[in-house]
């Protein structure tokens, strides 16, 4: 029988994902703390934005500065995420290794853990919510559950945020930047129109116990019916763990690692800057080159997908970095990465990527 520690908490989204969740996955990778699942009540509204994210690009930083919403960046990949307040987190983390686990991949994840949860909500709150691929649950095209997943060394985290109450979709619609490729084939005008939550669907307000369920009955969807969850809390290790991580996620140096004005600091003044952006099934793709006498002196390349290992982007630059200003070794190069056995990009294949390189060939 699957059992999982059980906690509770009412935090922030941006605290909670660049403290406990990442104190939580390093404990249970180093064997100091057990199976987990955690229901997290947001308290107050806050944004994060992905590991693989330009903040930059991703955010209007000063309109959230004016506000007074906090914005950090997470090391779960994905997109830029408000979590306000009132919504609520579902968070899984395991180890892959255990018999009973069915989710393997990150892909498996997201079909298994998303299927379950729609299958309740729709059960419990008789509407028609839907797993859509890649990662989200919607109802009649809007998304009600936004999720993310990371898999590193066996141990599996997978993020649920559940739209609960209605969100600013002023905020939502100011705050984000989202590339005309990101809606283009949702047939919405912003942003703000791509949501809905759980109470305007249901018709009535949804209390602490109706999110207790929905975790308690999603959990046994996922994991078998005879899923125990035993309540608990965060041990010493654990809140040592976090401590640490706030300090380190809350730094410039973090926030702004996939920037500009980080990654190329000290390019040639000459050197020509171009971009490239795809959307593919697992999400945006922006590749932003620096060219110099006709070889690729630099670039960054990011996202809102879910790849595994999370080098796998850093490799990807390290291996183009200096090479000439051909596709065809973009695509050779790309390939060979894609057989690796060690990575998996979800929603994405070679010609993806490739498509947002010769986006940023041509864009002279």
């Amino acid at each position: 029988m699957a059992q999982f520690r059980f906690i509770r908490t009412h935090t922030n989204y941006a605290d909670f994902s660049t403290s406990t969740s990442p104190a939580i996955e390093l404990a249970l990778g180093r064997m100091e703390s057990k199976d987990t699942v955690i229901l997290n009540v947001f308290n107050g509204d806050s944004f994060t934005v992905g590991f693989f994210d330009d903040p930059e690009k991703s955010m209007d930083l000063e309109f959230c500065r004016k506000k007074n919403i906090i914005v950090r960046r997470r090391q779960n990949a994905g997109g830029a995420v408000l979590g306000a307040d009132g919504c609520a987190f579902l968070v899984i983390y395991v180890n892959t290794g255990n018999s009973w686990v069915p989710m393997k991949t990150i892909q498996g994840a997201f079909v298994t853990a998303l299927s379950g949860l729609a299958d309740v909500i729709r059960e419990q709150y008789d509407i028609e919510a839907e797993y859509r691929p890649l990662n989200d649950v919607e109802v009649n095209g809007k998304k009600l559950v936004a999720s993310s997943a990371r898999l590193e060394n066996n141990i599996l985290t997978v993020r649920l945020l559940i739209n609960v109450v209605p969100t600013d979709t002023n905020v939502l619609t100011k705050a984000i930047k989202v590339p005309v490729e990101k809606i283009q084939d949702k047939q919405i005008k912003d942003v703000g129109e791509r949501f809905t939550c759980l109470e305007t669907e249901a018709g009535r307000s949804v209390s602490d116990s109706d999110l207790l369920e929905i975790t308690q009955k999603s959990v046994e969807k996922i994991f078998g019916e005879t899923t125990a969850l035993i309540p608990g809390d965060l041990s010493g290790i654990e809140k040592e763990y976090a401590e640490e991580f706030q300090k380190k996620y809350t730094s410039k140096e973090w926030f702004y690692e996939n920037s500009e004005q980080i990654r190329f600091r000290g390019a040639p003044a000459d050197a020509l800057k171009t971009e490239g952006r795809h959307k593919a099934l697992a999400g945006l793709i922006r590749t932003t080159l620096l060219f110099h006498h006709n070889r690729i002196y630099d670039l960054i390349v990011t996202g809102d997908f879910h790849p595994t290992p999370n080098t796998i982007l850093r490799d990807m630059e390290n291996t183009l970095r200096g090479r000439p200003r051909d596709l065809k070794i973009v695509e050779k190069e790309i390939k060979q990465i894609f057989e690796r056995p060690d990575v998996e990009i979800a929603g994405t294949g070679p010609d993806d990527f490739l498509k947002a390189f010769e986006k940023a060939f041509n864009d002279t």
